[in-house]
């Protein structure tokens, strides 16, 4: 029985920034399309996916506190079918339709798509190219085959919880840098590389902190210069990032992600409850899922029809192009496909979420929390 909603407010904007940032750097990239010019990276998040990452593991452990606290169990069933049903829908439909559309569906390592294992062939360098960037939607739903299990096994204790977040973020860390410190960038190295529980973990670790009200963290979270500064560096990080050696960089950018996260629950300078930020965070698993193919057909059409103009223009055309039409199929996406499956799913919430501002309705001591919906999220996240 669903007993309450709530609502995390802000998140749905940095879910709107990780799935933009993603969508750029991918734009130009020659794996997706060619658009007969080079272009240049926007000076966005360096690696937004690690920003979803960071979400989900925040979200996903923050409900099932709540639903622990609430129920005294928490429902592994219920949780598989929410998860199945906000990932599975659109993820096996695009997969589908790009694979069709681009004639890779006869690639032999397909099955690892079908099963969530993409991040293998991913590591590998042996991706379907259409559908390479499910390898993060494969560990976000790694991910969830345990961490469920270890909040309903740890029966509300939560510093029991704490000890084993950070047992297990400590542990994955230790192996990453153990192996490239070993044998430089490595498979192995890669695997822990890139499937990334450590920042997901760091995620987790801060809902537990929050949910227990650790005065530490909410003093972070109530700096509000903090909270700006942190945000202007995690949402311009690209032309920085890329100075902070590769084995440490991604639990840099998960750090400054779980900051902002935590800021925009408390006083953020700049508040991402808006409406703005809420459609594109609301649609931003559709984002992330669609973009590839729409570039790839885009930069086709592109190429075959654009007079020539300079590269400044072109550039600044090409940005506007993506972004317009990737909103526009992820919001179609969303409401005329996803949103049945995501009234089914909510049958199966213990604790209600919501996910948007206009149905926000007020929780106790000021916390308000979001939908689990992220990008897996992509996605979750479902990102």
């Amino acid at each position: 029985m669903v007993t309450s909603s709530i609502h995390l407010p802000g998140l749905n904007g940095l879910r709107a920034i990780a799935a933009l940032s993603v969508m750029c750097s991918h734009t130009f990239q020659s794996t997706f399309g060619d658009w007969g010019i080079a272009g240049f990276p926007l000076p966005v998040v360096a690696d937004g996916v690690t920003l979803f990452f960071v979400i989900s593991g925040f979200l996903i452990t923050y409900l099932l506190l709540n639903e622990q606290q609430r129920s005294h169990t928490v429902s592994i069933p219920k949780f598989y079918m929410r998860r199945i049903l906000r990932i599975w829908p659109i993820y096996y439909l695009y997969m589908l339709i790009a694979l069709l559309v681009t004639g890779t569906w006869h690639d032999s390592n397909l099955w690892y798509y079908c099963f969530f294992t993409a991040n293998i062939p991913f590591i590998l360098a042996a991706g379907i190219w259409p559908i390479v960037h499910y390898w993060s939607i494969g560990v976000e739903e790694q991910f969830y085959l345990f961490w469920p299990w270890m909040v309903k096994l740890t029966r509300g204790r939560t510093g029991r919880l704490l000890a084993l977040a950070i047992t297990v973020c400590l542990g994955w860390l230790a192996c990453k840098w153990g192996l490239y410190l070993w044998k430089g960038t490595c498979t192995a190295y890669r695997f822990f590389a890139a499937t990334r529980f450590d920042c997901m973990m760091l995620g987790a670790i801060g809902a537990v902190l929050y949910h227990r009200r650790n005065p530490i963290l909410r003093r972070i979270a109530a700096n509000r210069p903090l909270g700006l500064l942190c945000l202007l560096a995690l949402a311009f990080s690209q032309p920085w990032a890329n100075f902070v050696p590769a084995p440490v960089r991604p639990q840099m950018l998960a750090l400054l992600s779980l900051i902002c996260i935590v800021n925009q629950l408390e006083r953020p300078i700049i508040n991402l409850e808006n409406h703005p930020c809420d459609f594109v965070g609301k649609i931003s698993y559709g984002i992330y899922i669609v973009h590839p193919l729409l570039i790839y057909l885009l930069s086709n059409f592109y190429r075959n029809i654009a007079p020539p103009m300079p590269e400044a223009l072109a550039i600044a055309l090409i940005y506007s192009l993506v972004t317009a039409t990737t909103l526009l199929v992820a919001w179609l996406s969303y409401r005329f496909y996803e949103t049945p499956f995501l009234r089914l799913k909510n049958r199966f919430a213990v604790v209600q979420s919501q996910s948007s501002i206009e149905k926000t309705r007020p929780y106790p001591y000021q916390v308000r929390l979001n939908s689990e919906d992220g990008p897996t999220a992509v996605g979750h996240a479902t990102v």
